[in-house]
């Protein structure tokens, strides 16, 4: 058993109808995919706390990307606790659902993926763009991909068109 890091097929702006939108579109996209695993977007919300969307007893697995099972980025990656997915961001590639590379396809001239977590992964209050439901005036936090730190946290403005990523949560 193994988690699984995926990005959606398309950057997307704040506005993601919500968790349970964007909690939707990873389940669409994992299922058009043929990836019959559960799929949780890798989002804080007021109402969720990252750290807390994998299950404690699947905390130890590896986390890996969508082709192959590679790790991302190292094969002692694991959702262990909160500081994990901070210590533990992608080095390797990211793939979206239909199988492209986040970190070199020109779809994401950004290399930055939502999260709206503090570095533990918790919920970074104001910094969620009113709960993933606004494209508009406000902010929320995204880590730059390739770069070391899944949680880092860079304030970008909700209008921005970033990376979604999913896990997966059960398979």
């Amino acid at each position: 058993p193994q988690l699984r890091l995926v990005a959606l097929n398309v950057p997307l702006a704040g506005d993601m109808s919500g968790i349970r939108g964007a909690d939707l579109q990873c389940y669409r996209q994992s299922q058009e995919a043929r990836l019959y695993g559960t799929f949780r977007a890798f989002l804080s919300a007021p109402a969720q706390d990252l750290v807390s969307i994998v299950k404690r007893t699947d905390r130890t697995l590896p986390v890996v990307n969508l082709k192959a099972g590679a790790p991302v980025p190292r094969g002692d990656c694991q959702w262990q606790s909160p500081a994990a997915p901070a210590g533990a961001a992608p080095r390797g590639p990211i793939y979206s659902f239909n199988g492209r590379n986040v970190l070199t396809d020109p779809l994401w001239p950004r290399r930055l993926a939502w999260h709206g977590s503090t570095p533990r992964g918790g919920q970074a209050r104001r910094r969620d763009c009113q709960g993933w439901r606004s494209s508009g005036p406000g902010e929320g936090l995204a880590a730059p991909l390739g770069e070391g730190r899944l949680l880092a946290g860079q304030r970008h403005n909700c209008s921005e068109a970033l990376v979604v990523l999913c896990v997966e949560v059960a398979f």
